[in-house]
């Protein structure tokens, strides 16, 4: 929960204008009646309840419902005037009805973390994995005396909850138990009202799934860390009815403390445990595995591989021994930039068309500039554009080198591929896989990919920012159409399905890179 330093500081910002408001100085008076309404319920509450608020004592700070209207009314009108694919997954008729139900259910005060689940409900609405809503700052910063964190990392099989590492090497629960309920609540009852505030793309649920886990090395939390505390309950105690891996006929029951924040820190740290991001080793004389676990910027930095120079290099290696096989590892890549476009050109073997269009909601600079941390930056240059029938603003070939035919580098691979894929291979990860298997060029394993084959909507980013609950929403700017043949609102269906098992896990047994290297030797 924010602290009251922060209400101060929020509740003097000064408001939006819009047309249809009263006029400023009645709404000043009227929230200032608002505010001293609340505070005196808060005190009467604690002084009828468990006795005074103690000295110090936190309180979050609460937004009038004239405050919350005007913070959903900007997030709207970002989606309808400077987001292009509001509508890309969702009937117009249908989303408009379901902001205008949420506009009017803001109709009493709320804390920013009641707030925050509209928002983040209404974000993953849109399907896209690149609209994501972050709490505030002051949100963050006041987590430091608290202790909600989660304990135990999970791994999702079959909409079941396992124990796949704890806080703790003498856990109260073991590693590999499966968790029946937490705080009352069942496994199935928690992924019910976790999973519709994930964003992903179009209709894929393995994305939302991954990303309750520990779904990349990149994060800095998963979304089950972040949202059990503001969408579930927001505790430091969990009372966890599991059944023990070792001893599957029983109920056990077990009560846990919540970890603080330093501690959290240091466990995620500790499990995800961040690696560089490209790996390449031969695990027999003809078979290469190539392991890209992110195509970020700052993560090549950190362990300072040039992805283009790597690539020339393995490449050519490949070439020069008559690689027979390369299994190509996407699993878990939360995507990046445009390494993963160049990786093409070295796996595709003939001219392919890259994307088929590109889109802009606006020309000029984005409709509520006011709003964006960074709406200086962005601008689109009206001569760089065409105005199309839909009202959307399409790149020329002119402006984007990749609405041209692409061509394979001259050191691409022509053996066998195979490519491994998970519900966390999303964005620029998804592309790769998109345009491979658009292509007929390998042989995929895992499970559907994260992101959507047609496309998605990123490249550049609006930072968005709410004027009074200073909650953050990243609003992506371009809507692309990949040139590839695809089914609306899925990804990259894998031509064998294969996942792993508790038992696997526990053993540390990799079991898609190890069925892919026994397909490839019952191919041989």
């Amino acid at each position: 929960m924010a602290c009251r330093l922060f209400a101060t500081l929020w509740q003097n910002h000064h408001s939006v204008s819009f047309e249809c408001r009263a006029d400023q100085g009645a709404r000043h008076l009227m929230r200032s009646i608002q505010r001293n309404i609340i505070a005196l319920s808060l005190l009467a509450a604690g002084l009828c309840g468990n006795g005074q608020i103690e000295a110090g004592q936190r309180q979050p700070p609460i937004y009038s419902p004239a405050e919350l209207q005007e913070d959903y009314a900007v997030l709207r009108k970002a989606l309808e005037t400077t987001y292009p694919s509001l509508y890309r997954f969702t009937d117009r008729s249908i989303m408009s009805q379901y902001l205008d139900d949420a506009f009017r259910s803001l109709d009493k005060p709320e804390t920013e973390t009641e707030f925050y689940k509209l928002v983040a409900l209404t974000c993953a609405r849109v399907h896209d994995e690149h609209l994501i809503p972050r709490p505030s700052e002051a949100y963050y910063l006041s987590l430091k005396d608290t202790h909600h964190y989660f304990p135990f990392s999970l791994k999702i099989i079959d909409r079941r909850l396992y124990v796949l590492t704890t806080a703790q090497p003498n856990s109260a629960v073991p590693t590999g138990s499966e968790i029946l309920s937490i705080n009352g609540r069942s496994a199935e009852e928690l992924l019910a009202t976790l999973l519709p505030s994930i964003p992903s793309d179009g209709y894929i649920q393995n994305f939302d799934l991954r990303h309750l886990e520990d779904y990349s090395m990149t994060e800095e939390e998963n979304l089950f860390d972040l949202n059990y505390p503001i969408l579930v309950e927001d505790t430091d105690s969990y009372r966890i009815e599991y059944i023990d891996r070792s001893d599957q006929s029983k109920i056990s029951v077990a009560v846990v403390a919540g970890l603080g924040q330093s501690d959290y820190k240091r466990y995620l740290y500790d499990r995800v445990k961040l690696k560089a991001p490209l790996e390449f080793k031969y695990l027999a004389s003809d078979i290469a595995y190539l392991r890209i676990a992110s195509f970020l910027p700052w993560h090549r930095a950190r362990f300072k591989q040039d992805f283009y120079a790597l690539f020339e290099s393995i490449f050519k290696d490949l070439n020069a021994h008559h690689t027979g096989n390369l299994i190509l590892d996407l699993r878990n890549n939360e995507g990046g930039d445009g390494t993963g476009e160049k990786l093409l050109t070295y796996l595709l073997n003939k001219p392919y068309r890259h994307f088929a269009s590109a889109e802009f909601k606006f020309v000029g600079s984005p409709p509520v500039s006011a709003y964006l941390q960074n709406g200086k930056d962005l601008s689109v240059d009206e001569s760089s554009v065409e105005r199309t029938d839909s009202g959307m603003y399409r790149l020329k070939k002119t402006s984007m080198p990749l609405l041209d035919e692409q061509r394979p580098d001259v050191n691409h691979y022509s053996g066998k591929l195979y490519v491994l894929i998970n519900g966390a291979t999303g964005s620029m990860a998804s592309v790769v896989a998109d345009f491979l298997k658009g292509n007929g060029r390998g042989t995929f394993i895992g499970e559907e990919s994260g992101g959507t084959m047609e496309g998605n909507t990123s490249h550049s980013i609006a930072r968005l920012v709410l004027p009074h609950s200073k909650i953050r929403v990243a609003v992506p700017l371009l809507k692309t159409v990949n040139a590839v043949a695809f089914t609306k609102g899925r990804g990259v269906e894998p031509d064998y399905r294969v996942g792993p098992t508790i038992d696997d896990l526990m053993k540390g047994v990799d079991t898609e890179l190890m069925f892919t290297i026994n397909l490839i030797g019952s191919k041989n």
